[in-house]
This record gives structure tokens, C-alpha cells and sequence, in this order.
């Protein structure tokens, strides 16, 4: 599913009069408009840092390396679980203003209201931290090391074929638009919405300074990974709340002045990490990061099958990797299934209202919430089994298979609460039918005991949904 908000709509933030919308949209309609946008591109950075972070690694990574590795990596994944957080205050925001959820985001190839060549999944790179640097980056950046900030928008510019747009910048215009009661009047805020939004209590528990981006059994107990900023969800309900969440985001995120601490945000975490990297020469580069396709999925287009709506146009040439292998394949679909299923978790979280799930107790708002998290952990293992599995199906070359973020052909909820349910069961369903297949097919055999286990797992759930598609919440102390 491809969003209808692509990069022909930023120029609107550059072209517009000075504190005038645009004339089809009145303020409030404007504010959500900019929110939505806000939303998809934190749903877009999300999952390139996330693909980035699960690049590094592997098995040709030197004993004196894997430590700055282990730590890039937790890093990454920490800064996208922000992003997470980011997307989901920026649900708040629209729900403040009674606008519609937006959890849609552009899929690949295609354009992108970043840079010109579109959203790209791609191996942790220099040339790719260039490019979430410029994304990131304050906007006082050339003028305090002018030098620096030259040189890394060059490299991005090359690496995406354009200039890439400073997510600060639509920040400061939403700070304008909700701050400006003439365009969003004070009326538009009720606090009956809040019972509706996701509040840091449920959100946040498990998100701890210093463990960000750590999930699941696996997770290090080691403290050389350096401390990172908790989760960002805040709940609006005031003009005055909104412009403070709309601050934090931008303050942790997208930089709106540099900070004094280095690791203050997005954008100085990944400066450090840019320069780390690019003080290794290429070979001692190669050998941190796995050699994971660009843009992989289960689509069989693959770079050289053309499609037709860019064959017109050779500066943009599909860049898809089709992953051919079959037992890669599966991987990859089940990907897509565990990743539809956060989605649907978290949509369907913002449809309940606030019961006492929020304070960890049984209800099925809360239920939701727990799982949400808990596909974020099937991600990361689903994705370390990928990276290590080849792309191609003659397994002519060393390209690995990566997780392909394909978004589902819908978000659409249904309007009765039980037929909600059944989706989730219905999702259910397909993951049974792709970890048989996993189980029983020819391969390496990687992550059978894994399969095993959310199976087990899936299974648990499934009863539980039986009981709320009939109507009766899950036991206390069910969990996920």
C-alpha cells in the first residue's frame, strides 16, 4: 500500500505565504494535515533505522571490533524505538485535534517526502548516515561547524540523488500553526480525547534510560552501551501540552538548536557514529556490517525486471532485491506477517479507551499495548535469522536477505469490535501456515526452536482472542 502523502507535498512548507495555510485548508485541517505527514515520516525512519541497526554484525566481525558494534548497534535500535515514541504522540496530537490516526507509511520504491529517490531500506553505511544525519540535523548546523555539515549534506546528496529535507523544519511550522489560536482555536482541544490516547504509563514501562533500544531474552546486562533518553509519549489536551510534545519530539529528535550533551539527540548520536565508522578504513568497514540487499522482498521484480511507472524515467530505476531463496522466502513472509500485526496492535490500541490495562492489569487495551512490544522482539528475531540467510536462490554470490518492511495491503479496522479481533486471529492463522512451512521445508534449519517457540506462543493468544471475539475479556495475569 503506498500513502497518499509523498514528497510533492513538503514543497508546501517552503511555498506557502508567511502564516497563511494553504487556501484548500483551514488551520486546523492544515495542523492535521502536517501531523499526518509528521506521522509517516516517523514511521519511515523507524523501520530504516531499524534495518540499518540489524545490518550490523555477523560472523567476520574482529573480537576487538565486536564491542563498538554491540553498542552502534543498541544505539540505533534505541533511537528508532524513539521514533516509535515519536509516532505515537504524534497519534496523540491528531487525536487532540479529531483527526484520523495515521499509521500508513510510503513503501518502496517510491517517492519520498525526504529525499527524492524514495524510501530505501539499505546496510548501515556512511553514505546512509549521511543521509539520517541531514534528516535529523538542527537547523543552526551550517552555521556552528559549516565545514562538517558541507561535506556530510555532499555525501547524502550523492547517496540519494538529492537534497534531503530537514524534519525540524515541519516541527517548527506545527509549533507555528497549533501555537497561533487564530488558526486552531482553543475550542479544538477537548479533554474527552484523552481517554482515547497512549499514555507513558502504558507506553513506557520497559523503556528505561540506558536500555533503549534492548529487547527481548537476549538482551545484554552489560553497561558499556551509552545511556540513551527515555520514550517521548505525551498526552494532549491543551494547546499548551501539544506545543510542549511537538518540543520534546524536536528537541530529542530532529534537533531543533545543538545540544551540549552528545548524546542528546537522534542527530548527535548518529554524527558519533559516522565519525566512528568513518575513521575505519573500507575493508575494516566491510567486515562490521553484513552485505544485507537494498530494498529486499518478496516480490519477484527484482533490479533488473523494470516496472511501469519509473521505466520511463532511467535516473529511477527499480532498486527492489527480490529474495529468491525459499526458505529465505518464508522468513521474509512471516516478517511481514509479525510486522502488519504491530501495526494492527497499534491501531487498534487507539480505538480503545483508557481501562485499567494502562496500569498493567487484564483489560484489552492494555493486552494490545503488551503485544505491540512483544512484535517488536519477534521483528529483531525474525530479521537476525534474514540477515543471515542468502538472497539469491542459486546462492550465486554472498548477498544476504534482509526484512522487507512490506506494508500490509490495508490498516483499515472493521467497524464491530469482534470482527477487530478476527483480524488479529486471522493474522494468527497466516503465521501458523508460514511456520509449518518453515518447519517442515528444506534449509539450514535456522530458527526452528525460535518457530517452536511463537507457535506456543501464538497459540496462548488465540485462546484468548476466542474469548474477546465472544465478548469476555482475558483472565487477570494472561499477558500477551
Amino acid at each position: 500500500m503506498r500513502s497518499r502523502i509523498t514528497r510533492h507535498l513538503w514543497p508546501v512548507l517552503d511555498t506557502i505565504e508567511p502564516e497563511v495555510p494553504p487556501l484548500e485548508l483551514n488551520g486546523r485541517d492544515y495542523a492535521i494535515f502536517l501531523l499526518r505527514l509528521a506521522a509517516e515520516i516517523e514511521h519511515g525512519l523507524m523501520v530504516q533505522y531499524l534495518f540499518a541497526a540489524y545490518s550490523l554484525g555477523g560472523p567476520n566481525v574482529p573480537l576487538e571490533q565486536q564491542g563498538t558494534v554491540r553498542a552502534w548497534q543498541e544505539t540505533i535500535l534505541g533511537v528508532a524505538k524513539e521514533e516509535m515514541g515519536h509516532l505515537v504522540t504524534v497519534q496523540n496530537l491528531l487525536t487532540a485535534l479529531g483527526g484520523p490516526l495515521q499509521f500508513n507509511r510510503e513503501d518502496y520504491p517510491n517517492d519520498n517526502v525526504l529525499y527524492e529517490t524514495g524510501f530505501r531500506l539499505e546496510p548501515l553505511t556512511p553514505p546512509s548516515l549521511a543521509t539520517y544525519i541531514c534528516a535529523e540535523s538542527p537547523k543552526d548546523w551550517e552555521t556552528t561547524n559549516p565545514d562538517q555539515a558541507r561535506d556530510i549534506k555532499r555525501e547524502a546528496k550523492l547517496s540519494t540523488g538529492g537534497d534531503v529535507n530537514r524534519v525540524g523544519r515541519l516541527y517548527e511550522e506545527l509549533i507555528r500553526v497549533i501555537g497561533d489560536a487564530a488558526l486552531v482555536p482553543d475550542d479544538t482541544f477537548a479533554e474527552t480525547n484523552a481517554a482515547m490516547q497512549a499514555s507513558w504509563d502504558a507506553w513506557g514501562r520497559g523503556f528505561r534510560q540506558g536500555a533503549a533500544g534492548r529487547q527481548g531474552p537476549d538482551a545484554p546486562d552489560d553497561q558499556d552501551v551509552r545511556d540513551e533518553h527515555e520514550l517521548v509519549i505525551v498526552e494532549v489536551t491543551t494547546r499548551e501540552a501539544a506545543i510542549g510534545a511537538l518540543e520534546q519530539v524536536g528537541e530529542q529528535g530532529e534537533g531543533f538548536e545543538l545540544p551540549e550533551n552528545e548524546d542528546e539527540s537522534h542527530f548527535q548520536r548518529f554524527l558519533k557514529i559516522y565519525e566512528e565508522l568513518t575513521d575505519l578504513g573500507e575493508d575494516a568497514r566491510k567486515a562490521l556490517i553484513r552485505d544485507v540487499a537494498k530494498n529486499p522482498t518478496t516480490h519477484l521484480n527484482g533490479p533488473d525486471v523494470p516496472r511501469p511507472d519509473v521505466a520511463a524515467d532511467p535516473d529511477k530505476p527499480d532498486t527492489t532485491s527480490a529474495i529468491t531463496n525459499p526458505e529465505a522466502r518464508m522468513w521474509a513472509h512471516l516478517f511481514n506477517v509479525r510486522y502488519r500485526r504491530l501495526l494492527v496492535n497499534l491501531s487498534h490500541a487507539f480505538e480503545l479507551a483508557a481501562d485499567q490495562s494502562d496500569l498493567g492489569g487484564p483489560g484489552p487495551r492494555g493486552t494490545l499495548i503488551n503485544r505491540s512490544f512483544a512484535e517488536m522482539y519477534n521483528l529483531r528475531s525474525i530479521a537476525g535469522v534474514l540477515v543471515g540467510l542468502p538472497l539469491d536462490q542459486a546462492k550465486r554470490d554472498d548477498e544476504r536477505a534482509g526484512p522487507p518492511f512490506q506494508m500490509p495491503h490495508s490498516l483499515m479496522l472493521p467497524h464491530d469490535e469482534p470482527d477487530r479481533w478476527r483480524l488479529h486471529r486471522d493474522l494468527l492463522d497466516a503465521s501458523a501456515t508460514l511456520i509449518e512451512r518453515i518447519k517442515t521445508a528444506d534449509g539450514t534449519g535456522a530458527g526452528q526452536d525460535y518457530v517452536t517457540a511463537l507457535a506456543q506462543a501464538d497459540q496462548i493468544e488465540r485462546g484468548q482472542l476466542e474469548l474477546l471475539i465472544g465478548g469476555v475479556p482475558p483472565e487477570p495475569g494472561g499477558g500477551p
